[in-house]
């Protein structure tokens, strides 16, 4: 039986190599809660082969059900997909665009969410406005949004949480309203916030997050929330998106039917047979967040990086965290001191254990619960050594 979970503790990660393992907004280890509702999953199939299938398909209904708490959202507006660009990518397909339309993009997003955006302006001859991620810091953001919404004609904004690469959480709730009431919609990629950071997608028009960062389950697996299905067209349909869709296989004649009706809803985009095992591991990790408490875990995660920050500021290393803490993350974002390579550096700190990202010419500190609060000492002496 795994152990309870527990600020600061490591138990329920007892294979993970690193001794410190600050690099969460890449991609968590998986805890052993996981690992086990995978295992019986494969186990089941191993056993039960196609009788496993349909209590595979109850506990997708449950990976909804936990999704749907964690944004505030109804479950069953809650798709299950392969991942962040998947969903994204979805959206960008079933849109029904009209040619002259605006889409709103930032610059220093994550290519998921500008690559499937650009690819619809291209298809569908629309227009795209990019404002800077980094105004958001300052009210000089917002008006540059109101600037676009008021000059343009928009459908769509498309931003993220929270920034790669300066951890700044965007002021969602502003920049929904704003969109709103120009009559668009607004679309978030919260890949960098749904676990950590505390998220609420109630006003928001679609939510898409891959499972594999800070709600620590497996790659392959997504969640795409859309406040209303029937805005989208159904143009990534499969078998199982039909009303009924498994009515012919249970020895009944005349059941075999192409022309049943399209179901308006996550079915539209899920495709056929899903990723038991992954989405079972995934559940099995956002339950475990949901037992510590996301607002817990972005408070000790900030607590680690107020202990790292000050130590990083004084060897010449620049922060990019925000001054206002309503919009800070669980991400801290420094430029290497100049004549350093921030590559280099990472790989120095690999190599006594340590493990960190390197996005965009900066380092990324990415601590969640599990992470102790005496290792930011431990990182800035290691660093020392690197950088002498």
């Amino acid at each position: 039986m795994a152990p309870n979970p527990s600020l600061g503790s490591r138990a329920l990660f007892p294979s993970l190599a690193h001794r410190i393992y600050a690099n969460h907004a890449s991609v968590s280890p998986l805890p052993l809660p996981a690992i086990d509702a995978m295992m019986d999953v494969v186990n089941q199939q191993a056993s039960h082969a196609v009788a496993a299938m349909l209590g595979f398909h109850t506990n997708v209904a449950v990976t909804r059900k936990v999704a749907g708490e964690m944004m505030g959202v109804a479950a069953d507006r809650v798709a299950v997909v392969g991942g962040t660009s998947a969903a994204i990518s979805a959206v960008a397909t079933c849109i029904p665009w009209q040619a002259g339309e605006t889409i709103v993009l930032f610059r220093g997003e994550f290519p998921a969410n500008t690559t499937p955006w650009q690819q619809a302006a291209r298809q569908h001859n629309l227009n795209i406005v990019w404002l800077d991620a980094d105004d958001f810091r300052t009210e000089r953001g917002l008006a540059t949004l109101d600037a676009a919404l008021a000059n343009h004609s928009v459908r769509l904004v498309a931003v993220s949480a929270v920034q790669f690469s300066t951890g700044l959480r965007m002021p969602i709730e502003a920049i929904a309203q704003r969109t709103q009431q120009a009559g668009a919609a607004i679309f978030v990629d919260a890949i960098q916030a749904l676990g950590a950071t505390p998220f609420d997608a109630t006003n928001l028009d679609y939510v898409a997050s891959g499972g594999q960062k800070w709600l620590m389950g497996p790659p392959g697996t997504g969640l795409l929330y859309a406040r209303d299905w029937s805005t989208l067209q159904p143009n990534l349909t499969s078998w199982l998106s039909h009303e009924d869709a498994l009515e012919f296989l249970w020895g009944d004649p005349d059941q075999l039917d192409y022309d049943r009706p399209l179901q308006v809803g996550p079915a539209m985009v899920e495709g056929g047979t899903l990723n038991f095992a992954g989405l079972a591991g995934l559940t099995a990790s956002m339950t475990l967040i949901q037992s510590i408490g996301v607002g817990t875990i972005h408070a000790h995660a900030n607590a680690w990086i107020d202990r790292l920050e000050p130590g990083l500021n004084a060897m010449g290393f620049t922060s990019e965290r925000a001054a206002d803490p309503h919009l800070r993350s669980t991400l801290l974002c420094v430029r290497p001191p100049e004549g350093t390579h921030a590559g280099a550096i990472a790989q120095g700190l690999d190599a006594q254990g340590i493990s960190i990202a390197t996005p965009d010419a900066h380092l990324r500190f990415s601590p969640s619960w599990p992470n102790a609060l005496d290792e930011p000492d431990a990182i800035l002496e290691a660093l020392r050594t690197v950088l002498s």
